[in-house]
């Protein structure tokens, strides 16, 4: 399940690297990256932390239930720095990065969810 969501989300990025280049150029391409990047590394972290917490959930759920929260903190905090970053400190444009940013991360809710109703 983990590299098919990598995929989609790799190719829904690469669409919105396509089209930040037709309408912006230059400048979109990079944020359009940068926005993917992002997303990418969201999903990497929470894949991992659910691996995780799999492992320790068979010793102690409530410590499980823990790690889940201070992980979503984590990369909601994570998140938030990075495309403030990426809009504050590298002057990407805003339309390209957050675009690609949310496909990439709709990308993953609508596979999660699909994956998971099956």
């Amino acid at each position: 399940m983990r590299s098919s969501i990598l995929m989609f989300q790799t190719g829904l990025v690469l669409i919105g690297v396509g089209i930040a280049a037709y309408a912006k150029g230059q400048h979109g391409i990079e944020a359009a990256l940068y926005g993917g990047a992002v997303a990418l590394a969201n999903t990497l972290m929470l894949v991992r932390r659910i691996e995780r917490v799999g492992a320790v959930v068979s010793v102690s759920v409530q410590r499980g239930m823990a790690l889940l929260y201070i992980s979503a903190v984590l990369r909601f905090v994570f998140v938030l720095a990075a495309l403030a970053t990426g809009l504050g400190f590298f002057k990407l444009a805003p339309l390209p990065l957050i675009g690609t940013f949310v496909g990439a991360q709709a990308a993953y809710i609508l596979i999660s969810t699909r994956t998971h109703d099956r």
